[in-house]
């Protein structure tokens, strides 16, 4: 046992200095590589991307993203004819990202000829059928499990938070996600060698013979081990660079205020600049280890499999004599680098005098505050006012006799360990029903009526959730605005929904209302909607959706944000509402924006948002 412990380790050790001699060898080379292919995605590639999609679904007549009104009409075969497009681009652009980087750290005194055809080569390669597989690797199991290879294609994939964070609200799920977790994380690993296997071998079946190469603990350990002291190393060096970009500011804001937004617009773009640098670092080191362990596994490899010469002995391009060293890689290197930080100071200007503004954002506390009781419960109701939440977003559901109750989920198993359905009890069966959260607290189900009554009692505003159960009457709209007319408290609210019949009915019978439309995913643009505002789930809660909702006059909201990243970005935004499990937490951030004297808090939150490691 001592000795397979002494063999994993001394193996990542080999793997470590592996990768950084690999490091050291690409140079500036290696720098320049980095700086130029990730600020051409940024600034070309996913503009391109972007308007690509947004023209598909035009071509569909939408002008955005909404799984809630499906494509469909004669444009339908166009947009799926783009969108394919779109995914066979983003994939080609991706593969030979990741190609050129192996390439240069494999081989790096390759001549310019010699490395575009390594890339041409590979781009031939994915004109084979064989590449299909490279796909789901890299645009499901890479992403979502984060290890190996990173690329601005693909760091807006993950899976919603709304999601997880469903799942983890109840033991069974949550164990049953952890499960789906490690199982990504371990696919991950034993395919980890597929890039570089695809890149530096003669073979066609990359996957396949990544999972051989990796069989076995005392291989993939070292692998393992290795990524986790490159990610911990990145991390600090990121932390490093926060406090070190955020010195100059701090000492402007004490004795020189005036200057302090210059300063630091000046520092946020260096920032980023060498954010970018170690994030790709980052990425550099892992793939270095990778190359490195397919090396040492070299003999291994199935006899239909070697790995590749040097082009020059495959006779890709005539072969030379190494060239004599020159600085022109370096000089190369930190003037790309220059006009890259002044390009993102030039823009970090306008970013932090926005940022710099005093946020109004709404906090609405999601189906109450659970930190005190129950969701869509009375006591979680009295939570959220403690919390000095604005407003109380919560879910209304039709019962089998068409009332209403409280309630988000359709069945009872989560929050009462029971497999009813609302649709299939009564309102007198509900309200008799005992919930309870994860957290210990206790509560009955309340009908609607009861649950609006007692925030009018507390002076508490409420943003109305229309549910469907699956048992919904026709009329379920109609009745819902009668009982709030009975109560007179339609006009004193808010409402939303998934359902964009719902949204539409509700304007058509009260157009005076401000009716909100709730979208799990966008993208491409707003949705064609009578609603007066929008509420997009995080992931797809950008800065672009945002602005295009203002110029079309929409409100925006985003939900559920519960992180500290999360919702301070969306207060320095300005976004109308932001939708939380952590109303307490959100109000003390909002608070502490409004207080701000000078420029630094701000720049720690632009640094945060902009500047990513790893």
């Amino acid at each position: 046992m001592r000795r397979s412990q002494a063999s994993v380790w001394s193996e990542t050790g080999i793997l470590l200095r592996g990768a950084w001699a690999q490091l050291r060898a690409g140079g500036s080379r290696l720098v320049g590589l980095l700086i130029l292919t990730q600020s051409a995605i940024l600034v070309l590639a996913l503009p391109v991307v972007s308007w690509l999609f947004r023209e598909a679904l035009r071509a569909g007549g939408m002008s955005g993203l909404d799984l809630g009104r499906p494509i469909q009409g004669p444009g339908l075969p166009l947009t799926l004819v783009l969108i394919v497009v779109i995914v066979t681009a983003a994939f080609w652009l991706l593969v030979l990202q990741f190609a050129a980087l192996v390439v240069l750290l494999r081989w790096p005194a390759l001549t310019g000829r010699q490395f575009l055809a390594e890339l041409g080569r590979i781009a031939r390669a994915l004109l084979r059928p064989s590449s299909l597989p490279l796909l789901g690797y890299l645009f499901v199991l890479l992403p979502l499990s984060g290890f190996g290879f990173t690329s601005a294609l693909t760091r807006g994939i993950a899976i919603p938070s709304f999601i997880s964070g469903e799942l983890m609200k109840s033991p069974a799920s949550a164990i049953g996600f952890a499960v789906f977790l490690l199982v990504l994380a371990w696919l991950n690993v034993r395919f980890a060698l597929t890039i570089p296997l695809f890149v530096l071998s003669s073979g066609r079946r990359p996957l396949r013979t990544s999972w051989r190469l990796t069989r076995g603990p005392r291989t993939w350990a070292p692998v393992v081990l290795a990524t986790v002291v490159i990610t911990a190393l990145g991390s600090v060096l990121g932390a490093a660079l926060a406090l070190v970009s955020l010195l100059p500011t701090a000492a402007a804001d004490a004795w020189a205020p005036g200057a302090a937004p210059g300063i630091a617009a000046v520092s946020l773009g260096i920032a980023q600049t060498c954010g970018m640098l170690l994030s790709g670092g980052v990425t550099a080191a892992v793939a270095g280890v990778l190359i490195t362990r397919l090396r040492r596994s070299s003999t291994r490899l199935p006899a239909s499999m070697d790995l590749l010469p040097h082009p020059a002995a495959r006779n890709l391009t005539p072969a030379s004599h190494p060239a004599p060293q020159s600085r022109r890689p370096a000089v190369l290197a930190a003037t790309l680098a220059i006009v890259v930080a002044a390009g993102c100071s030039v823009a970090g200007w306008g970013t932090l005098h926005r940022l710099a503004a005093a946020p109004d954002t709404l906090v609405l506390a999601h189906r109450g505050f659970s930190g005190g009781g129950v969701e869509n419960t009375l006591s979680g109701l009295d939570a959220a006012d403690t919390a000095g939440a604005d407003l109380v977003e919560m879910d209304v559901m039709q019962t089998q006799d068409g009332e209403f109750v409280a309630m988000h989920d359709a069945k009872l198993d989560r929050l009462a360990g029971r497999p009813d359905a609302v649709k299939d009890l009564t309102l007198d069966e509900l309200t008799q029903i005992t919930v309870r959260d994860l957290a210990g607290h206790e509560d009955t189900i309340p009908t609607f009526a009861d649950y609006v009554r007692h925030a009018q009692r507390i002076g508490m505003p409420l943003l109305i959730e229309i549910k469907l159960g699956g048992g919904d009457t026709p009329d379920h709209v109609e009745r819902l605005v009668a009982e709030l007319e009975e109560l007179d408290a339609l006009d004193e609210n808010i409402y939303h929904s998934l359902d964009a019949a719902s949204v539409d009915r509700l304007k058509q019978l009260r157009p005076d209302l401000t009716v909100g439309y709730t979208m799990a995913f966008a993208g491409g643009g707003i949705p064609d909607t009578i609603a007066d505002f929008i509420v997009v789930e995080e992931w797809t809660a950008t800065v672009a959706m945002q602005d295009a909702a203002r110029s079309a006059g929409l409100g925006f909201m985003t939900w559920t944000v519960n992180d500290e990243d999360g919702f301070r970005e969306h207060l320095r935004r300005g976004s109308d509402g932001i939708i939380t499990d952590n109303p307490d937490l959100v109000v003390a951030a909002r608070a502490e924006i409004q207080d701000e004297s000078g420029i630094a808090e701000v720049l720690v939150d632009a640094l945060t948002r902009f500047v990513r490691i790893g």
